[in-house]
């Protein structure tokens, strides 16, 4: 090799080697920003204090990380390499199935039954909603249960293998349609219209690359909404009328949420997708219902499509219970600044709804909420409250799915532990009073108390659950004697 070649080689490496710096300063070439990431922060200021004290190294180091030049190019490339030769999504939580579609887990965690809460929960959760449903009816204000559709339940073929061998059979799911049937609570199993409907759709009621419902099977979904309200609360609803559907291979509003989280340099291919043209017709627009949804973010699709506009009176829509929506698009609002009790009572129609991987936090305690408005004077569950504690902490559930996979177990026994464990905090520092919810669960927790209740309550020809109040009322009423 010549002098020639040998300097115009160095000269080439140098010039590679000083590029990424080159590009910071200049922004020579566009270059995509990454999905789901924070703009950068700026560049800490330099003062002898800072350099002695290493605050000043300790701040630019991985300031300087997240501004060199073609860093999203070469993380694009990365996750693009993962993904084409290993199938792995670098995106939290989200998973590659088979035909490389596109999961996040906590949807097949639901399906699979991994996040069961256990009877107990459940029977105590519909307890109060059939008795807060029971109260807004009296006020003139129905309330009904959404269960919106997971693409779990929807597309199981693709669902990788290795996270089937959880699947049990219960399910939070199978447990809200059973208790809601049991206390006659208005439901609407959106979840198995979209199973039952999916064979003759036209189009992909979920989308390959996306994790919400696809737009037509929103549009769907919203016009099977608007025919149970009208059906099941005498509103004479306006009704989806579809002019006419664009399929089309580019993917619009939410239907590649997932793929971009994903940053690749190509998006992977997909099947074509229904976009259906539509309006309102019919119904009542004089007497509008004022609606209120309990929900989570495939409620957006609704407000983005104007639907709520048209079919309501109203828009009020409550994220995760907290947000309120349309209002916090002008100015930050949430629910700890209104008067709940009273926003609920000035409505004609109160929605709860939820998806899949959201079925194990079903209403957000907006029924506890109001339980406890409406009945602040019941006996207490001193461990289903705490149970309730124990899932407003994400981590802290995800710790106690982690465990029962590592375990083998399930997690009803493990999120009851705890919750027992919290109980036994509490009372030692005074904080549970000893109220008849207190006997009655020391006593279910004696084996050989609970044997003389199942023999009394069968001489009693009653329920051991009644036998167990009885015997935990009569402790009350004779501690102090």
């Amino acid at each position: 090799m010549g002098n020639r070649s040998k300097i115009a080689l160095f000269l080439l490496l140098w010039l590679l080697l000083w590029m990424p710096l080159i590009q910071m300063k200049t922004q020579l070439f566009p270059v995509k920003r990454l999905e789901k990431e924070p703009v950068p922060p700026e560049f800490p200021t330099f003062t002898l204090k800072s350099w002695f004290n290493s605050e000043f190294q300790e701040k630019f180091n991985p300031t300087f990380e997240q501004h060199i030049g073609f860093r999203n190019g070469l993380i694009r490339f990365r996750n693009q390499l993962e993904y084409s030769l290993f199938r792995k999504a670098n995106a939290a939580g989200v998973v590659v199935g088979r035909n490389n579609y596109l999961y996040e887990t906590d949807y097949i965690r639901s399906y699979t039954g991994r996040d069961y809460l256990g009877d107990y929960f459940w029977k105590q959760k519909f307890a109060r909603l059939e008795q807060v449903a029971d109260t807004l009816a009296n006020l003139g204000v129905r309330l009904a249960v959404v269960l919106e559709p997971g693409k779990a339940s929807v597309y199981p073929e693709y669902i990788p293998p290795r996270f089937l061998r959880f699947r049990g059979e219960n399910t939070n799911y199978a447990a809200i349609l059973r208790e809601a049937e049991h206390r006659s609570v208005p439901l609407l199993d959106l979840n198995r219209f979209f199973v039952e409907a999916k064979p003759a759709s036209p189009y992909p009621l979920f989308p390959k690359g996306g994790t919400h419902w696809s737009t037509g099977g929103m549009v769907t979904a919203a016009d099977t909404l608007l025919k149970f309200i009208d059906n099941r609360f005498d509103f004479e609803m306006p009704e989806i009328e579809v002019i006419q559907v664009e399929m089309s291979d580019s993917l619009r509003d939410t239907d590649d949420d997932v793929v971009r989280i994903m940053n690749l340099m190509f998006a992977p291919k997909h099947p074509k997708m229904g976009y259906p043209e539509f309006r309102l017709v019919g119904g009542d627009t004089t007497h509008l219902p004022r609606v209120l949804a309990i929900s989570d973010s495939y409620y957006f699709n609704f407000l983005n499509a104007k639907i709520p506009a048209q079919a309501f009176d109203n828009e009020a829509f409550w994220y995760y219970n907290q947000t309120i929506y349309p209002e916090n698009w002008s100015q930050p609002t949430d629910t700890s600044h209104i008067d709940i009790r009273r926003e609920v009572e000035s409505m004609d129609v109160v929605l709860i709804m939820v998806t899949e991987r959201f079925y194990h936090r079903f209403d957000w305690d907006f029924v506890d909420i109001l339980h406890s408005y409406y009945y602040p004077d019941a006996e207490k569950e001193h461990r289903y409250e705490r149970m309730r504690r124990i899932l407003h902490f994400y981590s802290w559930f995800d710790d106690l799915i982690k465990q029962a996979d590592y375990t083998g177990k399930r997690i009803e026994p493990l999120l009851k532990g705890h919750a027992d464990y919290l109980m036994w905090e509490d009372d030692q520092a005074g904080k549970i009073p000893h109220d008849v919810d207190y006997y009655r669960f020391n006593i279910t927790k004696d084996s050989v108390w609970m044997k003389q209740i199942r023999e009394k309550a069968q001489i009693n020809g009653i329920s051991v659950e009644e036998q167990v109040r009885l015997d935990a009322r009569y402790i009350l009423d004779n501690q102090n004697q």
